[in-house]
């Protein structure tokens, strides 16, 4: 039996506290912990879900996990400065553990860490995605600097200091590849991606779980490191922590029950229906929909909260007046594979000619009025489809999400064909 220090690692929690049992069973898994193994936050696991939305809390919410579980060190998620460096401040001060920011000086948190591990010292630095400012419009004019730079630097710093091994925590997605390439880390551990991966890039180390609190990364820091990912839904829920979470939200009305279906529903069918929700409620041409921002998948029970957390953002559903142009360029611009802060649009077609994704290409000189949220108008996400192409603002968009399902909206999601 090794006793060289360990890591688990969590990440994107984000929507698991709309689920007390899922979240209750990530806390059971990562709370037993033994005095060699670190807990590491890689980002993310502030409440971004239905219950931050309709809770006077808001993204507080996440606070009661964070206390039961007492992470060792954190690193900010893109998401986690949704709200400004303020918010973000008071949320650091509010939870245990070492927050690390090695690439974005303007926040007041140190670059690394060194946190003890049984007869073991595991020096940690944390880097941002250094695309945050072009995704969360609240730290638009802030810096962010390169990671795989602000990581070389931290560990050579660590190793000075005599640590025994090294850990980088990175919220930079398809980065990570770059920082374990770059940098002489045991290993690198991330997040921002939903993707399984554990992998060797020139030697170091690299892993990552799907997140959303269904699994979590076990990185042994031998001589050689390995990691392993542990699924989270054969563990019984921490009690406390599911009942606490499950209170919360009997103070709302997330728990309303909106439609019952004969099966549940896949992720990417969810993409289509909020993609037809917003055509619909903002009487549009077509809906836009990005599928990076619809979050889980839906129960044959469908309840309210389970419509708020597939897109739990306070944007507003808007209609934008474009031509095919630019909309044809905005479309090419989140087809890119390559570029993990946008990800795919689904797009929701209504009885006009060659208006698709995949089919007929739209006109260049017609204009078209579409449905979007203020996310990709105030962001520049979807080049051409800026504030100043808004016609009509409908208000939050969650709100049309839930009252297209209670119309019997939830259809276009069921028809697989």
């Amino acid at each position: 039996m090794s006793h060289s220090p360990a890591v688990l690692a969590v990440h994107d929690v984000e929507t698991a506290f709309d689920h007390p049992d899922r979240i209750g069973r990530l806390a059971a898994t990562v709370g037993g912990r033994d005095d060699r193994t670190l807990l590491l936050d890689a980002g993310d696991t502030t409440a971004m879900g239905a219950l931050a939305v309709v809770s006077d809390r808001g993204r507080t919410e996440a606070v009661a996990f964070h206390d039961a579980v007492a992470p060792d060190a954190h690193v900010p998620g893109n998401h986690d400065f949704d709200e400004g460096l303020g918010t973000l401040a008071e949320f650091v001060a509010a939870t245990p553990g070492d927050w690390l920011a090695a690439n974005v000086p303007a926040v007041d948190l140190p670059g690394s860490t060194v946190l003890d591990a049984a007869d073991e010292t595991v020096g940690v630095v944390g880097v941002c995605h250094p695309k945050t400012p072009d995704i969360c419009r609240a730290v638009r004019d802030v810096e962010f600097t390169d990671p795989v730079e602000a990581a070389r630097r931290e560990l050579t710093a660590l190793r000075d200091r005599g640590v025994d091994r090294a850990v980088v925590l990175s919220h930079c997605g398809a980065r990570d590849r770059d920082i374990a390439r770059g940098t002489d880390a045991d290993a690198v551990v991330g997040g921002h991606l939903h993707e399984c991966r554990v992998a060797r890039v020139e030697g170091t180390l690299l892993a990552r779980g799907d997140g959303g609190g269904r699994d979590v990364v076990h990185v042994a820091l031998g001589d050689r490191p390995d990691a392993r990912i542990v699924e989270t839904a054969g563990v019984d829920a921490a009690g406390d922590v599911a009942d606490a979470y499950r209170r919360r939200h009997a103070e709302t009305s997330l728990d309303d029950r909106v439609a019952q279906l004969s099966e549940g529903v896949e992720q990417s069918d969810v993409v289509r229906f909020v993609a037809d929700a917003y055509r619909v409620r903002a009487d549009a041409d077509a809906g836009l929909a990005v599928s990076a921002a619809v979050r889980e998948p839906l129960p044959a029970d469908v309840e309210e909260r389970h419509l708020v957390g597939t897109v739990p953002f306070e944007s507003h559903l808007v209609a934008v007046d474009v031509a095919g142009a630019d909309l044809r360029a905005a479309l090419r611009t989140c087809r890119d594979p390559l570029d993990d802060t946008h990800g795919h649009v689904v797009w929701a077609r209504a009885d006009v000619d060659n208006l698709t994704v995949d089919g007929d290409p739209v006109r260049e000189r017609d204009r078209y009025r579409i449905a979007c949220t203020t996310y990709e108008t105030e962001t520049g996400l979807l080049p051409g489809l800026a504030s100043d192409c808004v016609v009509d603002d409908c208000g939050l968009q969650y709100e049309h999400v839930v009252a297209y399902a209670r119309d019997g909206g939830l259809g276009v999601a069921d028809d697989r064909a």
